[in-house]
């Protein structure tokens, strides 16, 4: 493979951006907007018949659906918020996913044989929901265009289906070459790239520039420069320093790493190759004669989505949270000429950082913290009242229950967030719904499981304690007929089993 060419075109983005483009998509990202027709063809209950009919499809495609996790309910979720979004509708999607469309589907071999069936199953979806044929026409054919963008440099059919990829076995190799890349490992990267021609693809080659960028790899850096790795393709930030409101959607470029880090040789090395200012670099970085100069220019650029995250519209606002710059946010949210509709993940990143300013700032703008949803906001003595005020409310989706009672990513037992949680509209009775691939599986993958079923088999005790106050069942039910107890006895060794099954115990005999 040599070196990869990439070019920067997609309608609507503004010249200063276009480096940023990893999705080319010739119809935009947003076809519908302001157009009426997701109120037209009936909302969001026409949206979800459409996204029911489509899935019904997929599940018995025998080529399609392998390309899907196997259990498709958080998927089908996920799709009906998209296309709501992307035929005109709120910009929920927007606002709770971490991912875009083209890192969504890198991991694929979607050739153009996957993207007809694709597009079969889509069209008999929109006869079934949608009445009106010119509706249909022009749904079908944005559909078609972005279809065949997702195909992208991926499209041929020889290409081996996970040889890299994001996730699962194929991450293994990508995860190889960033550690190469990490530890300046020229001769070995180079091998390894030279035995995984994969590896140079745009996205998974910005992943390994930019950990070599952080760790201060010229060597590394002038290796990828060479084969052709394009100096100006962004890449996600590690979430422990983006924060997790912004997990896998704050794109920086090579140049914004160098900045970031320090590292004054790389950027010298960055700039000699052609890299690229912009107002999300900017913004991250708190540049203040960069951004008003940026913005002078085009003050339209303060409200501009980030190419990079294609559906997602993620904005230099949101960077300049993510890098805690409250002076580059004031001057962000002056150049802004409407209130904000987009505010809600730059609010959820704000309240996660604790910055009283920029909540308040962000409130005073418009953003909405009704949908700001479930957060360590809670606990803040200040803050929580000051959302709470503006409509801030855990609901009852259960969604609470993952962020505070399994022991996944090394959580601890925490009773105060608990109760904190439950304050702020949490209920001791609310269930949640397992994620992808959950199907069938035991322990925590079982589904409409309580917190009390979480908190048994995660060991924590004083969690249990503070949702059998609230009123939390010890005999609930998941939907396979198990209790609490029931999950306990699947905890891990390290779990003290005793102590909770006393606890679940004395509460079902205080029940009785």
């Amino acid at each position: 493979m040599g070196p990869v060419e990439l070019v920067r075109e997609a309608a609507g983005v503004p010249e200063s951006l276009r480096h940023r483009v990893l999705l080319h998509h010739p119809g935009g990202f947003s076809p519908f907007r302001a157009s009426g027709l997701f109120t037209r063809i009936g909302g969001q209950a026409t949206i979800d018949r459409l996204v029911d009919q489509l899935y019904a499809g997929f599940e018995n495609d025998e080529l399609l659906r392998p390309l899907f996790p196997r259990d498709l309910a958080a998927g089908r979720a996920g799709q009906k918020l998209f296309f709501a979004q992307w035929l005109g509708g709120p910009a929920h999607y927007s606002e709770e996913s971490h991912a875009g469309l083209k890192q969504r589907h890198d991991d694929l071999p979607i050739t153009p044989a996957l993207a007809a069936r694709w597009l079969g199953h889509f069209r008999r979806a929109l006869e079934v929901t949608v009445p009106d044929e010119h509706d249909r026409a022009s749904i079908l054919a944005q559909a078609r265009s972005l279809a065949h963008a997702l195909r992208g440099e991926q499209g041929d059919d020889e290409r081996a289906a996970g040889q890299v990829a994001w996730c699962g076995v194929g991450a293994r190799t990508l995860r190889r070459a960033t550690d190469l890349a990490r530890r300046g490992d020229v001769d070995a990267l180079t091998a390894a790239m030279e035995e995984t021609p994969d590896l140079r693809h745009p996205t998974y080659a910005a992943a390994s520039m930019q950990v070599a960028v952080l760790a201060g790899r010229t060597a590394v850096v002038e290796l990828l420069l060479g084969l052709g790795v394009d100096v100006n393709t962004p890449h996600h930030l590690p979430v422990r320093v983006s924060g997790r409101a912004f997990e896998r959607v704050l794109y920086v470029t090579p140049l914004c790493a160098a900045r970031l880090r320090g590292q004054a040789e790389v950027e010298e090395v960055l700039l000699r190759a052609g890299a690229r200012e912009d107002v999300f670099t900017a913004a991250f970085l708190g540049d203040l004669p960069a951004l008003t100069r940026l913005l002078d220019s085009d003050g339209s650029l303060a409200g501009e989505p980030d190419p990079a995250t294609d559906v997602l519209a993620v904005t230099a606002l949101d960077h300049a949270v993510g890098g805690g710059h409250i002076e580059a946010l004031r001057l962000l949210l002056r150049h802004r000429r409407r209130p904000l509709p987009d505010g809600v993940r730059a609010l959820r990143g704000a309240a996660e950082r604790s910055s009283l300013p920029m909540v308040e700032l962000l409130l005073a703008h418009g953003a909405d913290a009704t949908r700001i949803g479930v957060g360590r906001w809670v606990l803040h003595p200040r803050l929580a009242p000051m959302l709470a005020g503006h409509g801030a409310r855990i609901d009852s989706s259960g969604a609470w229950i993952g962020a505070c009672c399994t022991g996944n990513q090394g959580r601890k037992d925490d009773p105060d967030y608990v109760r904190a949680l439950l304050r702020h509209g949490a209920r001791a009775t609310d269930r949640r719904r397992g994620g992808p691939g959950s199907a069938g599986r035991a322990g925590v993958g079982a589904l409409e499981a309580t917190a009390l079923h979480y908190a048994a088999r995660a060991g924590f005790l004083a969690t249990i304690e503070v949702l059998l106050d609230n009123g939390a069942d010890p005999d609930a039910p998941d939907s396979r007929g198990r209790t609490p107890l029931d999950w306990l006895e699947e905890a891990a060794p390290s779990v003290a089993k005793d102590g909770v099954r006393r606890s679940l115990t004395r509460a079902r005999a205080r029940k009785g």
